[in-house]
């Protein structure tokens, strides 16, 4: 199986989105993903479900993953825009992530979980290899 295959299937992608490319640094111990739409795919407008075209594309937006194999898992994508009648120009909702997080919500939910386990805040921080802010936020 092909690193693109086992990433598609590891973050439970399903169409319109898929992986693009992998990239692994074992020096940095880290693993890069790349996800990416077809340039047709109709959208929801987040607040109103209307469906739409794609308007433009936010700049593109890094997720902190669960980790693959011990190594930090960075998730990357540029996240479609919509120009909404009613709620005029609106970044449409990733099926991994929240609005304005910085992680996936796999992610959040593994650290969520950490610090309620943790008898201190910067033991989870150690564990997860995440800052005070970013456990915090």
């Amino acid at each position: 199986m092909r690193d693109i295959e086992l990433y598609q299937r590891i973050l439970g992608l399903a169409e319109p989105w898929s992986v693009e490319r992998v990239n692994l640094d074992v020096s940095q111990k880290r693993v890069d993903i790349w996800v990416k739409h077809p340039d047709d795919q109709p959208w929801a407008c987040p607040r109103c479900q209307q469906a739409l075209s794609c308007y433009d594309h936010a700049q593109e937006r890094v997720w902190r993953h669960l980790d693959t194999c011990q190594f930090q898992t960075h998730l990357h994508a540029r996240i479609p825009r919509v120009r909404c009648p009613e709620h005029g120009i609106v970044n449409v909702a990733v099926p991994w992530a929240e609005a304005r997080s910085r992680f996936t919500m796999l992610m959040e939910g593994l650290i969520i979980d950490v610090l309620q386990q943790c008898s201190t805040v910067t033991g989870a921080c150690e564990l997860l290899a995440v800052s005070w802010d970013e456990a915090s936020g």
